[in-house]
């Protein structure tokens, strides 16, 4: 297991005297270890390159590389000069590397998008795959880290949209806020190098058995949830922004990758095997394209969460099957009790599929009509049932269904008729073990929505344990958390109070429920 006190302790050293800037000092060295760069957005004199020196200093024997970059610069000034003699006695195009980028383990660069096209081609090979073409020879570079800045953002129309995908994490670097740090950094006599032990450096061989840990680190279901669900809340608001004319967000697919990399990396360097909702909030410093997102990106990220929570606790499910009671159960006075209801809230459907328990729920399959066909998705419910449920289509529900996909229900005398195809359901058995006949006992129904209200307030207290422990995990890990701010903490802390909020919800509807029941009942 990782040695999080280390990974603290070098944090702490290579900070001093880096005020207002400690978290942006700990994404770099996070993304250093995750093998990808950083861009840091803000205007001169803000330590910027002070933190690229410092992450030199992280790294056993570790050289740096700085330029400053214009208009006019050329390769041979980041990745060395062309060698005359092999050129001449050799007739071999190669540069000499030594001191230049190619040999660093850190490097700056100042003014990023000021790089010449010739500059650029090269640096999407170095970022992407630490590699770099040397004549015929492809040079494996020792580099861990570049990081980036400039004043301003890639302008559009300049071909840099490739370039600017390359670095995962971005932050936006100010001057210093507060009077009192402002006050004991104008008075410092810190140096920008700082003396790190090399008990607590870290050696290009950790680096390697560390990416072993990285890979193995697991990645909860939730993790997948959440991607989805943040997926499908960034096009719903990309919609939106283009009718307004507003910024629009793009992830790239081999952003999300790395993201997702990012995220096992900060579980294992907190000592974890294991990706919690605390570290998916570093996507807040992976997706923006302008500053102005960020409001934005908190309203969707905080949305995500309380969707992916909710759905990993199985908040939807029992939210569902109260809103079918409420629909179909309680205020039906007259109903014919034909066919069995299974698992409390359901019909069966039989021979639809050969070997899968198909089920249909008993509001959704009453409200059906005989003559006007109604749009149906097949689901599957993985968390109780473990079947595959026949449900209503509604756009928002599904929004990644495709309307080839629709299934076309109307209701028979046995049944239902899917796309044409007749299917009967499971129907009660009498004493002879033969169907029942159909029956109008209204005492019937009511019997079975008292059991239903009764089975979901026994879920819903399950989910609430479950809840309970998952906050309680959560916050124990959030708040010691190396790469985060306490902004960032109360993203997830506001997220999980909603969650629990929610449920409380559901819990009051089903004690109102379960009263109305009793009063029927008597």
């Amino acid at each position: 297991m990782m040695d999080k006190k280390r990974i603290a302790q070098l944090l702490e050293v290579l900070g001093k005297g880096l005020f207002e800037k400690e978290h942006v000092l700990s994404l770099s060295l996070l993304a250093a270890v995750a093998g990808e760069s950083i861009f840091l957005f803000g205007p001169p004199g803000t330590a910027k390159s002070m933190i690229a020196r410092r992450l030199k200093s992280a790294f056993r024997d570790g050289r740096s590389f700085e330029y400053l970059m214009s208009r006019f610069s050329t390769p041979d000034e980041i990745f060395g000069p062309v060698s005359v003699s092999a050129l001449k006695d050799e007739d071999r195009y190669m540069r000499m590397t030594e001191g230049y980028l190619p040999t660093a383990d850190v490097v700056f660069l100042d003014e990023i998008w000021k790089a010449g096209p010739s500059i650029q081609n090269a640096l999407l090979t170095v970022l992407n795959e630490k590699v770099y073409l040397n004549g015929k020879e492809e040079m494996r570079l020792p580099l861990k880290l570049v990081v980036a800045a400039s004043n301003e953002l890639p302008a559009e129309g300049e071909n840099l949209d490739a370039l600017w995908d390359r670095f995962l994490v971005r932050c936006v670097v100010g001057g210093i806020a507060d009077k009192e740090l402002f006050n004991l950094m104008i008075s410092s006599t810190v140096q920008s190098e700082v003396e790190v032990p090399d008990v607590i450096r870290l050696s290009a061989d950790e680096l390697r058995v560390w990416a072993e840990g990285i890979d193995a680190v697991e990645i909860p279901v939730f993790v997948f949830s959440f991607v989805h669900i943040f997926r499908r809340l960034l096009t719903t608001y990309n919609v939106s922004a283009e009718e307004k004319g507003e910024s629009l967000f793009y992830v790239s697919d081999r952003r999300w990758k790395k993201m997702v990399h990012l995220w096992r990396t900060s579980a294992f360097l907190n000592g974890c095997s294991v990706v919690h909702l605390a570290d998916l909030l570093l996507l807040q410093v992976c997706v923006w394209d302008t500053p102005a997102q960020e409001i934005v990106l908190e309203r969707l990220l905080t949305d995500a969460l309380v969707a992916a929570c909710e759905e990993h606790v199985g908040v939807p499910l029992l939210s569902d099957r109260l809103a079918a009671l409420k629909e179909g159960g309680m205020g039906v006075s007259e109903m014919h009790v034909a066919f069995k209801v299974v698992k409390a809230f359901f019909y069966q459907i039989q021979s639809m599929y050969p070997g899968r328990t198909v089920l249909i729920y008993t509001n959704e399959y009453e409200a059906l009509s005989p003559d006007q066909p109604i749009p149906f998705v097949l689901v599957t419910d993985r968390r109780k049932t473990g079947a595959q449920i026949l449900r209503k289509y509604e756009k928002s529900r599904h929004p990644d269904v495709f309307p080839k996909d629709l299934l076309q229900v109307v209701r028979t005398m046995t049944g239902l008729q899917v796309n044409g195809r007749k299917y009967e359901l499971l129907r009660e058995a009498g004493e002879d073990g033969e169907n029942a006949v159909p029956q109008t006992e209204v005492s019937s129904r009511m019997n079975f929505s008292s059991a239903m209200v009764e089975h979901i307030v026994a879920e819903l207290g399950e989910v609430s344990a479950r809840l309970e422990q998952w906050r309680k995990e959560e916050a124990e890990y959030v708040q010691t958390h190396l790469f985060l701010q306490d902004r960032q903490r109360d993203i997830l802390k506001n997220a999980l109070r909603r969650v629990r909020s929610d449920i409380t919800s559901l819990e009051i509807e089903s004690q109102e429920l379960s009263h109305a029941a009793g009063r029927k009942l008597s």
